[in-house]
């Protein structure tokens, strides 16, 4: 037999695994195509979107808020009417939304990895539906009672907003250095500021009180006076572009929630990104009030702290 006959008489050892190949790539080319068509048919009309922003102009409430699902349904955010809160981020299924006491889920079913089952787990307890969803295309909207609802009765990062506060440096001799409120926040004396901010931390953005520590044993007291409240917290984080810094010379924070001279305190560890919370006591009419910061190297130590006092819904 020549050399030709046994080439044509033997079988090609790649030829089951090309056609195999070739099979898998028109297999995935069919998918791909299959999935371009599909697309367009999830997005939303305009009129859909004006649709559902006419119903919360028309039946929104004082205490309401929008909550977006999946978080990332964006372009909804900017049809909500103006004044309504809207909540979506990263982990905001389970955000107890407490300061609302109904909520609006705006969802858009039908986007790709929406994950709505996993929403629901997150979103629903202590939530009750009032009405049916209604659809409008691509989108749905459902109103909830938030039974999570904990009306607030303080809000720090407002006391310091309105100017309404005494911000100042101490030391650990109880020597006290003051800040000069501007209009717009207070200026310390070694230059930094504290105030009321929007920042975020571990991708949730936060209305908070930004202190930027002093240094040393000495701390940055926010002190004022609160009405009466069932209970009070205290949250705090690195501003998130400081949290992950963990240089050896870095420090931890401590962050202090003091009511009529009975302290508690966080302490926020070098290289953390979380907000970190504690519950607090109830606060006596006009109790005396204090925050503070520390920490031994105030270099990176930024941090957003929300305290409250609340009580329970009616």
């Amino acid at each position: 037999m020549t050399t030709e006959e046994i080439s044509s008489a033997s079988p090609s050892p790649r030829g089951g695994e090309g056609r195999g190949e070739g099979i898998l790539l028109v297999a995935v080319g069919l998918l791909c195509l299959g999935f371009q068509l599909w697309l367009p048919t999830t997005h939303v009309a305009e009129a859909d979107y004006q649709s559902v922003a006419n119903t919360l102009t028309a039946e929104r409430q004082p205490g309401d808020v929008v909550l977006l699902a999946p978080w990332w349904t964006e372009r909804a955010r900017i049809y909500v009417p103006e004044g309504l809160p809207v909540v979506g981020y990263q982990g905001s299924d389970a955000d107890p939304l407490e300061r609302y006491a109904r909520i609006w889920v705006l969802a858009e079913p039908r986007l790709p990895n929406a994950g709505l089952g996993d929403f629901e787990k997150a979103f629903s307890p202590s939530r009750s539906p009032l009405g049916a969803e209604r659809r409008f295309g691509n989108l749905s909207l459902r109103l909830y009672q938030n039974g999570r609802h904990r009306p607030v009765t303080v809000d720090a990062a407002d006391v310091l907003g309105q100017g309404q506060a005494q911000v100042y440096l101490e030391s650990p001799d109880g020597n006290r250095q003051p800040c000069t409120w501007t209009g717009a926040a207070w200026r310390c004396p070694n230059g930094k500021i504290a105030g009321k901010e929007w920042h975020e931390v571990h991708f949730a953005p936060y209305s908070c009180v930004k202190f930027e520590a002093p240094g040393g044993a000495t701390r940055v007291v926010a002190e004022f006076v609160a009405p009466a409240s069932e209970s009070s917290t205290l949250s705090a984080g690195y501003i998130w572009e400081y949290g992950a810094y963990k240089d050896s010379s870095i420090t931890p924070a401590t962050v202090t929630l003091e009511v009529n001279g009975q302290a508690q305190t966080l302490e926020l560890p070098v290289g953390d990104e979380l907000m970190h919370r504690l519950e607090g006591p109830a606060l006596p009419e006009g109790a005396r009030v204090r925050i503070a910061l520390s920490s031994g190297n105030p270099t990176a130590r930024v941090v957003c702290v929300v305290m409250t006092g609340s009580r329970r819904a009616p």
